[in-house]
């Protein structure tokens, strides 16, 4: 059972997920797909892949955390500083492309969820994972409408894998997946409300 709720946690990753989303936000949401839609994926992956890897295999090897799931809550702050300065800058640089709103908005939405996230941490350990795979399923309930609330299923199987790697408890995974899809929503409703769609 260790060995599925680790495939389960290393396939459902807060890595992984943005370049599936934004690709299939390009892919599909649109009557056709997006022009330029591999150089805005691009973006994507070196802001919100590359660059959070970077951070933490380098401060892995400076001894400043302990794990490349930085377990410990109270070494969480600085990799969560370094992904808002980044996922920001991810977002202007989408804009500055002329990339789709809902992009651009989507990127912001990475970028507000970490601060959220940061000042969570600071008091409580909050399940980053199914935060990740909630703001995902808000992006995709947004554009494509309610029939994506069925993918919310798929924070069953990722919470009971990272409660049973003892990552976290119940409920640090439940108020990760309702910060994750909620503050998400909100996000876009206001971003688009706004006249940015």
């Amino acid at each position: 059972m260790t060995k599925l709720a680790r495939l389960i946690s290393n396939t459902i990753h807060p890595i992984v997920l943005p370049i599936v989303t934004f690709w299939f936000l390009m892919r599909f949401g649109f009557d056709e797909p997006v022009s330029g839609m591999y150089v805005y994926l691009l973006v994507v992956v070196v802001f919100c892949s590359i660059i959070p890897s970077l951070v933490v295999v380098v401060l892995k090897r400076m001894g400043k955390v302990n794990d490349y799931d930085i377990s410990e809550r109270e070494d969480r702050a600085l990799p969560f500083l370094i992904g808002v300065i980044g996922y920001f800058t991810g977002a202007w640089t989408l804009q500055v492309l002329n990339a789709p709103p809902i992009v651009v908005g989507f990127m912001f939405c990475y970028a507000i969820n970490t601060i959220l996230i940061f000042f969570i941490t600071l008091v409580w350990k909050i399940s980053v994972h199914v935060t990740s795979l909630g703001g995902p399923i808000a992006a995709m309930t947004y554009v494509f409408g309610v029939q994506s609330l069925w993918l919310l299923l798929l924070m069953l199987p990722l919470a009971w894998a990272r409660v049973h790697l003892k990552a976290h408890t119940p409920m640090q995974t439940i108020a990760g997946g309702a910060l994750g899809f909620g503050a998400t929503l909100l996000e876009l409703v206001w971003w688009f409300g706004r006249g940015n769609f």
